[in-house]
């Protein structure tokens, strides 16, 4: 049975199964054939398992072994699921004629598709006069506005357009969250709070305003066109510090933490059959990065820099992220992706079900430097059967998902945010695991920012402590 070879031997009983039906897939890599059986099952856990334990297998493992999607995993709590306890699944498992007869394999689910927000009203007259000045600056005869005037314009009416809706809508109260990319995984932690906000008649709005991830997110902060975002917890200590990507700009001294989320460690992958062992082995490789304004990239030079490797001691460096980097791996067109994503990540999930991957582990007295050295990260094993095919534990550094907003948001607010984030049952519904790992007894863990005194209240900790006024000790 595939739950007693990726999770504990015997911690699961199948008390239920029905079939529901099955279909054709397309054919497999090799030409196989290959089909799905749809099923609803019933488990019993006949053992306590915590699947908030940030260093233990999540429901996203579940679901991935059991063919599911998250939002096709009902009856898992937050903490410590007790013996007895049942857990019902709508499934699939994947079928592959290989010889003379179907065998099981691992197959990823699709993702959860997102929905569109909806538009706004026509602009009223002096609106449109701008938007035709605008029209006029832009639509240019040929040979049309150069690439650097272009990149100028392009990033000034994205900074425009935000600051307008936000001004608009929390007029309205309503709420401007900054996730990530719709593919990632803040994307629809953020989504599932903006759901809860209607089950639980909280009096707050929220828009889940996506974005390219944490170094944009704070920027957003920043300049107040976003009101929450999630971020990771050692790129906020370098906007609070003014440090690296923020120093140009200066440190974002406003920006305050509401609580930690969950873990993000940095993945590093390469292909299973690639002699990549080390960090060493990337020299002269082709590496992927993550997107130029994520949290990965940052993470990613950290930690290239602390192993004596800049960018030059690369073949190539892209940016595509989890978005295109797997399907160039897979095709031999790259050799290494860095990730900084709760694991395990879908994406990576599917990639590891199509094409053979490792996990680079880092050095444990590396792991130590870089802690100590670079506030917001942390110590954390990927276990073992994470992904398909890993058999070992990985070593690796994290970062912590923060909620932070800012130093005014009234306290009354903020509590209530705080409420929806971490009084929310409806996490896997909404198609993300890690919400799963979102708990009050580690909402400090990883934090480095001053903290929000709201957020002392909730936690029940003073609002000031070593590394910085308001932020609690470093854990």
């Amino acid at each position: 049975m595939k739950l007693d070879q990726r999770f504990k031997p015997g911690l699961f009983e199948l008390v239920g199964l029905r079939r529901q039906g099955s279909a054709p897939l397309p054919s497999a890599d090799s030409g196989a054939s290959r089909l799905a059986v749809y099923y609803n099952a019933t488990l019993k856990l006949a053992q306590g398992y915590d699947f908030g334990n940030w260093e233990g297998l999540s429901p996203g493992t579940l679901a991935q072994v059991l063919g599911a999607t998250e939002k096709g995993i009902l009856g898992v709590k937050a903490g410590e699921t007790r013996p007895g306890d049942e857990i019902r699944v709508y499934g699939s498992s994947t079928y592959e004629w290989t010889g003379d007869q179907w065998r099981s394999v691992d197959a990823a689910t699709s993702g959860i598709a997102r929905i569109s927000a909806p538009g706004d009203a026509a602009p009223p007259a002096r609106s449109k006069q701008l938007i035709d000045r605008l029209a006029a600056l832009v639509e240019i005869p040929p040979p049309g506005i150069g690439p650097q005037d272009e990149q100028v314009i392009r990033e000034e009416l994205d900074h425009a357009l935000r600051a307008i809706a936000t001004r608009r809508e929390r007029r309205k109260h309503v709420y401007a969250f900054a996730s990530g990319p719709a593919e990632g995984e803040y994307y629809p932690v953020v989504a599932a709070v903006v759901d809860s906000v209607g089950r639980l008649k909280a009096q707050i709005k929220i828009r889940n305003l996506e974005t390219e991830g944490s170094l944009e997110n704070l920027r957003l902060i920043a300049s107040r066109t976003a009101d929450y975002a999630l971020v990771q917890s050692n790129a906020a200590a370098l906007a609070y510090a003014g440090e690296r990507a923020f120093a140009p700009n200066g440190a974002v001294t406003s920006v305050r933490a509401l609580g930690s989320l969950f873990p993000e460690p940095l993945h590093i992958i390469v292909s299973a059959k690639s002699d990549i062992r080390t960090l060493a082995d990337l020299r002269g490789k082709r590496v992927d990065l993550g997107l130029p304004s994520s949290g990965t990239r940052a993470d990613a030079l950290t930690v290239l820099a602390a192993h004596g490797l800049g960018l030059q001691d690369f073949a190539e460096v892209r940016e595509d992220g989890l978005d295109r980097a797997p399907g160039r791996l897979q095709s031999g067109r790259l050799d290494a992706i860095f990730a900084t994503v709760g694991a395990p990540a879908r994406e990576v999930q599917r990639l590891a079900t199509r094409h053979p991957i490792r996990l680079i582990p880092l050095d444990v007295p590396m792991i130590g430097g870089l802690v100590s050295q670079h506030p917001g990260l942390v110590r954390l094993l990927i276990p073992a059967k994470t992904y398909p095919g890993q058999q070992d534990d990985v070593t690796a550094v994290a970062a912590t998902a923060l909620l932070v907003t800012h130093a005014d948001v009234p306290d009354s607010e903020a509590t209530a945010m705080l409420r929806l984030v971490f009084e929310n049952p409806g996490y896997l519904s909404a198609g993300t695991a890690q919400g799963a790992k979102i708990a009050k007894r580690t909402g400090l863990r990883g934090i480095t920012i001053p903290v929000h005194p709201a957020a002392g209240a909730y936690f029940g900790v003073p609002t000031s402590a070593p590394g910085g006024p308001g932020a609690p000790p470093k854990g």
